[in-house]
C-alpha cells in the first residue's frame, strides 16, 4: 500500500518538535503494518535563516528533503503572505502537493490514497488535488481546524468542502466530530480515533533520581506546550501563588516567553518558576516523571498528547474542560477537570489533587488504556478501503466512441421520471405521485415531432400499478423507451443514512449501492419483462465504481455524467472537465456506452459557450472556468435563447448526440420549483415543444431513440458476446 502522508505539521530537521503527534502516529502505524510512506511536510517560504528572525528562521533552515526513521520526507516551499496567508494559503499548499506529485510520478511513485492532516489550508488543498487526480483522501481533524478557524466565513465553507470531498474522515475527539457534525458535515463519514501513547517510552521512572538531577524539591506542576495565550501558561503562574511551595516548570518556547517572565518576577514568583525551553520530545519522560501534577490550562484543545504522556509516567493531570480534555481526563486515576479556565479554578483543582492524589499505579493503569491499538486498527481498516477503491477504480477505464460523421445533429430526448418530493428534504418518508396523465401534453409533443422520449423510472413509480401500467403501454407500442432512475432514499434497503449528501448515490457503501441497483433493476423487470438498458442517478450521482453494477444488472447505457457541471460542494460529483462526447466502459459482466447530458459554460451573465472539448472523452479532471456558468440542454430555468445559443457551440463542437432532459415532476403543477403553478408548467411545455420545433426544422436536426443510439455506437452484438 502506497501512502502519501500530506500536512504542514510535521517535524524537520530545524523544528524536530514541530507536529511530532502526526509523526507519533505514523510511527505507530508502522510498527503494526507495512507501508510504503511518503511524507509531504511543506513548509512557509523564508529568506533568511539567522537567529534574529527568530521561529521564522527556521523555516529557512529546514531540509528541502529528508530522511526521518526511514520515512523519505520532503519540504517544499509555500509562499505564505502577511494578512492574507490565511485565504491564499490552500491554493500555495495545492501547487506544493501538484508539483510533489508529479515529481514522485517521474519516480514510477504513484500513492494509492492521500493522508492528511488538519482541516485547514492543509485539508483544503489535499482535497482539491485529491479530486484533480482521482486519488482517495482521508483527512484527519486535530483541533483548532474544528473548534477556531470554522469561526471564519471562508475557511468554514473550505473546511466544509474537504470534509464533503474526503473519502474518509477521522477525528482525534468525539468532540470534534460532534462539532463538525454541527457544522453541517455528514456523521455517517466521520470515525473518531483519538491518539494514543507510546507506552514502552513514557513509563514511570525513578523520581527520586530525576529531582537530584534537576534540583527539586516540594510539590512539582509541569506546563507543557508552545509560549502562546491560548496555552494558558499565564494562567498556571497566577495559579501558583495560591499552591504553596510549589515548583512549577514550563516547557516550550513561542512569543510568550518574555511576558510570562516577566510576569512571574511581577507576582514574586521568579524563584518557583522555571522555563525550560523546548524539550526534544523523547526527553519529556523525565519531565513528566519529575512532576506531581501536569497541568494543561489550553483555551482550545483536540485530543492533547502531553495529558496521556504524563499519566503513562505515572502523573496526574489538571486541565480545562475544552475540547477532548474530558475524553483524556475521564477517571479519578486520571485527575481532575478544572471547573472553569481561570487561575482560581485551576488552583482549587491542584490543591484538591495534591491533597488527595491517586496511586501512581493507577494513573499508568489509566493511560494503558489509551495504546495505539486501537487507532492504528482502525486507520488501517479506512486506508486498505481507500488503497482497495483506487485499485478498483485504475481497472475501470473509459474509451471514446467513434460514430460516424452522418451530416445533421442528432438528439435523443430523456426525462427524469420520478416521485414527487420535497428537493431539500431528501428523506424517504414524504413523496406522492403524479397522476400518469400529466405527461400527455409532453408525450403528444413529442409524438408530433418523431420524438421518442427515454424515460428514467424511480423505484415508487415502478411499485405503482398505475404510474408503471401507464409507461409499460407507451413502450408496448413503440411511443416511448424506459429505464432506470436511482433515488438512492426511495430505493430499498432503507438505510439511516439521510440529508443532501447521501442523495447522491455515490457516497453510499459499495455493498449498499449494489443492492439498491439489484433492487430497482428487479421492480422494472417485473414490470416489463426485461432488464433495463438504460440507467440516469438521480442528480447525476454517479461514481465510476457504479459502472461494474451497474453492468452486473443489464445497464447498457448510462446518461448519468452532466458536463459542464459541478456538484461536489454538497457531495456530488464534478463534472466541468467532462467533453461531451460519448465513452464506453467493458466490464466482466457487458460493455456500459455512457452519454453525457450535454452542456457547456457560458461566460457569466452572457449567451457566449465556451467549448467543453477540453479532455478526451470519459473520466476528466476537474476543470476550473472563472466567471463562468454552466447550462444543460433543459427547459427547465433555460430560456429558448439559452437553449439555441448553447445548441450552435455543441454543433460546432460536432457532438454526435444531444441529450435534451427535463423532470416528469416539471409536468405537475406545485410538483417542483421549475413548475410552481400551472403557468409554469405551460412555459415548460412552451420551450419545449419550441426548441424541439426549432431543432428539426431550423437546424436540419433528427431525433433518436435508445436503439438508435445503440445502432449509432457501433452495433452491440460483438460487445454481448
Amino acid at each position: 500500500m502506497r501512502i502519501l502522508v500530506f500536512t504542514t505539521l510535521y517535524p524537520n530537521a530545524a523544528a524536530p518538535t514541530h507536529g511530532v503527534f502526526v509523526e507519533n502516529r505514523l510511527h505507530a502505524y508502522l510498527k503494526k503494518y507495512d507501508a510504503d510512506i511518503r511524507v509531504v511536510a511543506p513548509v512557509p517560504w523564508f529568506p533568511f535563516s539567522h537567529g534574529v528572525f527568530g521561529r521564522y528562521a527556521s523555516f529557512a533552515r529546514a531540509p528541502a528533503h529528508e530522511v526521518r526513521d526511514s520515512i523519505a520526507v520532503y519540504h517544499p516551499r509555500y509562499w505564505l503572505a502577511p494578512k492574507i496567508g490565511m485565504t491564499r494559503a490552500p491554493y500555495s499548499l495545492a501547487a506544493c502537493l501538484r508539483r510533489t506529485l508529479d515529481a514522485l510520478r517521474a519516480e514510477g511513485w504513484t500513492p494509492d490514497l492521500i493522508d492528511a492532516h488538519y482541516l485547514y489550508p492543509d485539508g483544503a488543498a489535499a482535497a482539491a488535488v485529491a479530486r484533480e487526480r482521482n486519488i482517495p483522501l482521508a483527512l484527519t481533524a486535530r483541533g483548532s481546524d474544528v473548534t477556531l478557524l470554522p469561526e471564519y466565513d471562508e475557511p468554514c465553507a473550505r473546511i466544509l468542502d474537504a470534509v464533503v470531498e474526503a473519502d474518509a474522515v477521522i477525528t482525534v475527539a468525539d468532540a470534534l466530530k460532534t462539532r463538525l457534525v454541527d457544522l453541517g458535515a455528514p456523521a455517517e463519514k466521520i470515525e473518531t480515533l483519538r491518539n494514543g501513547v507510546d507506552l514502552d517510552l513514557f513509563r514511570p521512572l525513578d523520581r527520586e533520581r530525576i529531582h537530584r538531577v534537576l534540583d527539586l524539591s516540594g510539590p512539582v506542576l509541569v506546563s507543557v506546550g508552545h509560549l502562546i495565550e491560548r496555552k494558558g501558561h499565564h494562567l498556571v503562574i497566577d495559579a501558583l501563588a495560591d499552591i504553596p511551595e510549589a515548583t512549577l516548570l514550563i516547557v516550550g518556547d513561542g512569543e510568550e516567553r518574555r511576558a510570562l517572565k516577566r510576569q512571574a518576577k511581577r507576582l514574586g514568583l521568579a524563584d518557583r518558576v522555571r522555563f525550560a525551553g523546548a524539550v526534544p520530545h523523547r526527553d519529556l519522560v523525565d519531565i513528566y516523571n519529575a512532576a506531581d501534577v501536569l497541568v494543561l490550562a489550553s483555551s482550545r484543545e483536540g485530543w492533547p498528547n502531553v495529558l496521556l504522556e504524563a499519566m503513562a509516567c505515572g502523573t496526574p493531570c489538571v486541565a480545562t474542560d475544552v475540547g477532548g480534555n474530558a475524553e483524556v481526563v475521564s477517571s479519578p486515576g486520571a485527575g481532575l477537570l478544572a471547573p472553569a479556565r481561570t487561575a482560581e479554578a485551576i488552583a482549587g483543582a491542584v490543591n484538591k489533587l495534591l491533597a488527595a492524589p491517586p496511586a501512581r499505579s493507577a494513573t499508568r493503569a489509566h493511560a494503558e488504556a489509551h495504546s495505539w491499538n486501537e487507532t492504528v486498527y482502525g486507520m488501517h481498516g479506512i486506508f486498505s478501503e481507500l488503497a482497495g477503491k483506487a485499485k478498483r477504480e485504475r481497472r475501470i477505464a473509459a474509451t471514446p466512441i467513434k460514430t460516424a460523421d452522418t451530416g445533421a445533429p442528432k438528439l435523443i430526448v430523456t426525462v427524469d421520471t420520478e416521485e414527487i418530493f420535497d428537493w431539500s428534504d431528501f428523506s424517504t418518508g414524504a413523496f406522492s405521485l403524479a397522476a400518469p396523465g400529466d405527461i400527455d401534453g409532453f408525450q403528444s409533443l413529442c409524438e408530433q415531432v418523431g420524438a421518442r422520449p427515454l424515460y428514467f423510472m424511480t423505484y415508487p413509480l415502478l411499485k405503482s400499478a398505475n404510474v408503471a401500467c401507464y409507461y409499460w403501454a407507451k413502450a408496448d407500442r413503440g411511443l416511448a423507451d424506459c429505464g432506470l432512475h436511482m433515488h438512492p432514499w426511495v430505493t430499498p434497503p432503507e438505510e439511516a443514512l439521510s440529508g443532501e449528501y447521501y442523495s447522491y448515490q455515490k457516497n453510499y457503501p459499495a455493498a449498499v449501492r449494489r443492492e439498491k441497483k439489484h433492487a430497482l433493476a428487479d421492480a422494472y423487470k417485473a414490470v416489463f419483462g426485461r432488464r433495463a438498458l438504460a440507467h440516469r442517478a438521480g442528480r447525476y450521482g454517479v461514481a465510476r465504481d457504479s459502472y461494474p453494477m451497474l453492468a452486473e444488472i443489464g445497464v447498457r447505457y448510462d446518461f448519468s455524467p452532466s458536463a459542464g457541471f459541478d456538484f461536489s460542494s454538497t457531495g456530488g460529483a464534478d463534472f466541468t472537465g467532462y467533453s461531451n462526447f460519448p465513452f464506453r466502459i467493458v466490464t466482466p459482466d457487458g460493455a456500459i456506452d455512457v452519454s453525457p447530458v450535454t452542456g457547456a459554460r457560458a461566460i457569466r451573465h452572457t449567451q457566449r459557450f465556451l467549448s467543453q472539448e477540453t479532455a478526451s472523452p470519459g473520466f476528466a479532471a476537474p476543470r476550473r472556468r472563472p466567471f463562468t456558468e454552466p447550462a444543460r440542454l433543459t427547459p427547465e430555468g433555460t430560456s429558448l435563447d439559452t437553449l439555441m445559443a448553447l445548441t450552435r457551440r455543441l454543433i460546432a463542437d460536432k457532438t454526435p448526440v444531444l441529450t435534451f432532459t427535463l423532470h416528469s415532476t416539471s409536468l405537475t403543477k406545485g410538483a417542483n420549483p421549475y413548475a410552481p403553478d400551472a403557468a409554469g408548467v405551460d412555459r415548460i411545455l412552451t420551450v419545449t415543444r419550441d426548441y424541439l420545433s426549432w431543432f428539426q426544422n431550423s437546424v436540419g436536426g433528427s431525433f433518436i431513440s435508445l436503439d438508435e443510439l445503440g445502432a449509432l455506437y457501433n452495433d452491440r452484438e460483438d460487445l454481448a458476446a
